[in-house]
């Protein structure tokens, strides 16, 4: 009693703990939902064996209607080798020593006129051979000397088995004269009749293949059939390579539906059914009609269920539910149009006093920071556009010294060449409109600024700029690649008296692109990288404003903001040797 009572208190307990959703859906598996699924289940379940069953009969049934044609295409032959087993004239004829061929062909050609014995015996597509070991036989017309097949396999096996009569499946030649390998049915039988036994003799009757494989198709099973031996596949009525083919080795797995050991001519074989219909479609496809209308009864019947419940109590809980939460502009949407005096009513009322008291807080508090959030993006547009401001003047100036320096050192036309150089750089970048420029461009700018510097340092610099073809189309902001280029002249190649290179890399990693700059200058101390890596990590604009390196800095930053922080760098250096930046810019940002 005490147990019944405790498992009382923990059902209540756990009902209670539901909730009404719950509650309902849980009444519905119990009292409904289970009893028809139990019941649903063991329908079904009985007829699905009734179905297996009956598909298990069809199995038999083609089993043994294969058995049936092939017994009875084996029947007619055995019997024929059977009859010139016990043929008394072809004993003698057989056993008889012939003083010359002639006195041989006229005994051979008084048997055939007595249609003892002819090469097909009345069996279509058949070839009967008889050999003896008597040397005054000549081979030819169906008989032959047993002498000059003695090496046969077949002839060697015949006598190695203890039963008088041997059945084979042999792809072969053949006798007679049929010089095309073929599928052969060979029926073997030693002629050793009691009294007239004589000399050695054997039948071979070689049975067409085709026609055994012609009667299993005639059948029209809509099932596949294979008959096997140990090691090779001998029939089936499927689509197979054909008679002048060798033989299938037999299916290392057989998924069979049905099997069954046979005997042919004392030759033993498995016949397999497999089913060309699964057993689960087969159901369906046999009871479907019954099965849908079950289910139609089960789905109406709760529908019904359903629609009453729905009326009652579900309706109104699912109008609560979707309420919940819903904003208009800016404030949370009261419930409307909850009818009744229960339980729901009041937890609709309960609901409109906390949605009051959370629209009075979200004018506080999330106006205040959506206005607070605003003003920093404006603040960051600010930043942004003084740092594009700084970039032209500083930029320029290098240049164009760089003009002023070699226009007093050399002619005017070689100065025009470097103006129309910084022409090019110049209509590119003299409109800070867009910032953003695609890969393909701002190399052709770096190309133009390299060109310039080449014209400045001789043959202290040289440059390789490599661009994969599935980068070219990303943009960037504008002078992100050539304000590293021009550190790695000023502060690599132009401080180092030995020829330099700078290499400019470009290429697509995964879901990121990779820009590389290389130079082959002075390089930077150690202390010096530590500092500059320092400086990357926590650069801003008042860093930027401060710092020697305002170019390179000023990139950085500008990469940075660009891609919500999501742009990474390398910085590897080693003191006269060089020095290598990588930029890590993901392709789905902006950059």
């Amino acid at each position: 009693m005490n147990l019944y009572r405790k498992l009382r208190r923990k059902v209540k307990e756990y009902l209670i703990g539901l909730q009404l959703r719950q509650k309902i859906r849980l009444l519905f598996a119990v009292c409904v939902m289970l009893p028809m699924l139990v019941t649903d289940a063991i329908i079904l379940a009985n007829e699905y064996r009734s179905t297996t069953n009956e598909m298990k009969k069809e199995f038999e049934q083609s089993a043994a209607a294969v058995e049936f044609a092939l017994q009875s295409h084996m029947e007619y032959p055995s019997t024929i080798a059977h009859n010139i087993y016990k043929s008394r004239v072809l004993h003698v004829f057989l056993n008889e020593q012939y003083d010359s061929p002639y006195e041989y062909y006229d005994a051979y050609y008084r048997i055939r006129s007595e249609s003892v014995f002819d090469a097909s015996m009345g069996i279509k597509g058949a070839t009967v051979s008889i050999f003896s070991d008597n040397d005054t036989i000549s081979d030819g017309s169906g008989f032959y000397n047993m002498a000059h097949y003695e090496n046969e396999p077949w002839l060697k096996k015949l006598y190695q088995e203890d039963a008088n009569r041997l059945l084979l499946f042999e792809y072969s030649t053949g006798m007679g004269g049929d010089i095309q390998e073929n599928r052969r049915v060979v029926l073997l039988r030693k002629l050793n009749m009691g009294q007239f036994s004589g000399c050695k003799k054997a039948l071979r009757m070689d049975l067409d293949y085709s026609d055994f494989e012609d009667e299993l198709r005639e059948l029209e099973l809509k099932d596949t059939v294979l008959v096997c031996d140990a090691s090779r596949l001998i029939f089936t009525n499927r689509d197979a390579l054909g008679e002048k083919e060798p033989f299938e080795a037999r299916p290392l797995k057989i998924r069979a539906s049905y099997q069954k050991p046979i005997t042919l001519y004392g030759y033993d074989l498995d016949l397999f059914v497999i089913s060309n219909e699964n057993m689960l479609h087969a159901f369906i496809a046999r009871n479907g009609g019954a099965f849908l209308i079950l289910m139609l009864i089960n789905i109406i019947f709760l529908r019904m269920m359903m629609y009453i419940l729905e009326r009652v109590m579900i309706t109104r809980i699912k109008h609560l539910e979707e309420s919940f939460g819903i904003m208009e502009g800016e404030k949370v949407q009261l419930i409307d149009g909850i009818d009744g005096n229960d339980e729901i009513t009041n937890l609709a009322n309960s609901y409109n006093e906390m949605a009051e008291k959370m629209n009075e807080l979200i004018h506080t508090v999330y106006l205040d920071r959506l206005r607070e959030q605003e003003m920093d993006i404006a603040k960051q547009k600010a930043e942004l556009l003084a740092l594009h401001s700084q970039i032209n003047p500083h930029f320029l100036f290098n240049v164009l010294e760089s003009i002023r320096m070699h226009s007093l050192l050399k002619s005017e036309k070689e100065t025009a060449q470097m103006v129309g150089k910084l022409a090019v750089m110049e209509r590119t970048y003299v409109n800070w409109g867009n910032d953003e420029i695609s890969v393909a461009k701002e190399m052709d700018f770096v190309e133009a600024y390299l060109s310039l510097q080449k014209y400045r340092f001789g043959d202290r610099l040289s440059y390789r700029l490599i661009v994969a073809d599935d980068c070219k189309q990303f943009t960037l902001p504008k002078l992100t690649i050539v304000t590293f280029v021009e550190n790695a002249c000023e502060h690599g190649v132009e401080k180092k008296a030995n020829p330099g290179w700078i290499f400019v890399r470009i290429q697509k990693n995964e879901n990121r692109l990779c820009i590389e700059v290389e130079d082959t200058g002075m390089g930077m101390s150690p202390e010096e990288l530590s500092d500059i890596r320092g400086k990357v990590e926590s650069v801003s604009i008042q860093s930027v404003q401060k710092d020697a390196h305002i170019g390179m800095m000023n990139a950085f930053l500008r990469l940075k903001l660009l891609t919500d922080n999501r742009a990474s760098f390398e910085i590897e250096s080693e003191q006269g040797e060089g020095t290598t930046i990588r930029l890590w810019i993901p392709i789905d940002s902006k950059a």
